[in-house]
């Protein structure tokens, strides 16, 4: 079971385009919301073939109509959930954009929400496709953000290589997250860049 097979359980309407160019991926993550101060992530570095990307925070629409709107916590995703391969190896890539400082119970509670949503999947995979997908794919947290800028907290992304922060939630959760702040327009981040073993 590869990409194009898990591509067929997640609804048309919500996938995010990859675009190729010789075989080479990139995604750009866009952020909808007129507050939005963030409204643009380019991710470059997969490969284009082996890549699927969807939105599962959607204006209008939640992540399951069975579940009850006004119940609290459960109904919060992140921005984007990227599946790749690339170098023999296979990763989900949970993207969250945040226009400010972030708090980190929001983010933290979208990236859990999010990680139950891909277990989810994985049962569905498991059950009806006799395939394991977290056994195959290692997740991995994005942050993308817009918090006040200075030259000290700008993630280079050009230099060393990205690594994840150990974050534990309030339940004891531990969660390694990969922050970057401030990609200019221009920018973009190569995927390869962080630091993923």
């Amino acid at each position: 079971m590869l990409i194009n097979d898990i591509k067929k359980l997640i609804n048309p309407e919500v996938q995010i385009e990859i675009l190729n160019k010789n075989g080479h991926g990139m995604i750009i993550l866009e952020e909808k919301g007129k507050e939005a101060k963030l409204k643009r992530v380019t991710i470059r570095g997969f490969e284009a073939n082996q890549t699927f990307a969807f939105k599962l925070d959607v204006e209008g629409k939640r992540i399951t109509n069975y579940l009850n709107p006004s119940a609290k916590y459960i109904n919060k995703g992140s921005d984007a959930i990227i599946f790749t391969c690339f170098n023999n190896e296979c990763y989900i890539f949970i993207c969250e954009l945040k226009s400010g400082k972030p708090t980190e119970k929001e983010y933290l509670l979208q990236f859990k929400n999010s990680y139950l949503f891909i277990k989810y999947i994985h049962s569905l995979l498991e059950s009806f496709y006799h395939f394991k997908l977290l056994n195959k794919f290692s997740i991995k947290y994005l942050l993308f953000d817009k918090q006040q800028k200075n030259r000290l907290n700008k993630t280079k992304i050009k230099i060393d290589k990205i690594i994840p922060n150990k974050i534990i939630s309030a339940e004891n959760e531990i969660f390694y997250i990969y922050k970057i702040h401030h990609l200019a327009e221009n920018e973009f981040l190569n995927i390869r860049h962080l630091k993923l073993t």
